[in-house]
């Protein structure tokens, strides 16, 4: 049994639970799957059923393979399409930031995340009645 001598720090689990506790515990590959996709579709901009996940979850690490669309802009807009980030910078960045975040999510380290893009998509016109 742990004895606390001070007062715990908010969020010190180590004070109430006690370091090395026995056991582990597991979490299903389809939970990561359902987070990645979620965090893949807001960094990318797309929904999430266009997005495809494939994890391969370690006892200590996670490898994340995602293929999506790439969102461009409209090609009759001509402005649009010039402030666009060029796709590579972007799909870079889109990486960064996917790695740091499920590294978050997850507990654990994310020793990779692939990035596959798989086309482009572009906003659906809305008809209007």
């Amino acid at each position: 049994m742990t004895t606390v001598t001070s007062s715990p720090r908010a969020g010190d689990r180590t004070a109430v639970a006690g370091p090395g506790l026995p056991g582990r515990i597991d979490v299903a590959d389809r939970v990561y799957r359902k987070a990645a996709e979620q965090a893949a579709a807001d960094a990318i901009g797309i929904d999430r059923g266009d997005v495809s996940i494939d994890i391969a979850a370690a006892r200590d690490t996670v490898v994340v393979r995602i293929s999506a669309p790439f969102p461009i802009p409209r090609l009759d807009d001509t402005t649009a399409i010039q402030a666009t980030t060029p796709v590579l910078d972007a799909a870079r960045t889109i990486q960064t930031d996917l790695h740091d975040r499920l590294t978050h999510l997850f507990g654990k380290p994310v020793s990779r995340v692939d990035l596959t893009l798989t086309g482009a998509t572009t906003p659906r016109r809305k008809r209007v009645r």
